[in-house]
């Protein structure tokens, strides 16, 4: 199974992880960050990642 290679900016991975910072435990930070990389590589921007991403953490609270 081949992957199809995705170019993510650096701006956007670097808002991602700037805003991921400090408000997660390691764990939370970690699963957050794939979570948005994911969301990434589907070619969204880093600000609709992060949102889709804090639903998924939100979500996997219950």
């Amino acid at each position: 199974m081949q992957h199809q290679k995705v170019f993510i900016p650096a701006e956007e991975i670097t808002k991602v992880l700037s805003m991921s910072k400090d408000v997660f435990n390691n764990d939370e930070e970690l699963s957050f960050i794939k979570s948005c990389l994911y969301y990434l590589t589907e070619g969204v921007n880093a600000d609709y990642a992060i949102d889709m991403a804090m639903i998924d953490y939100l979500i996997d609270l219950k």
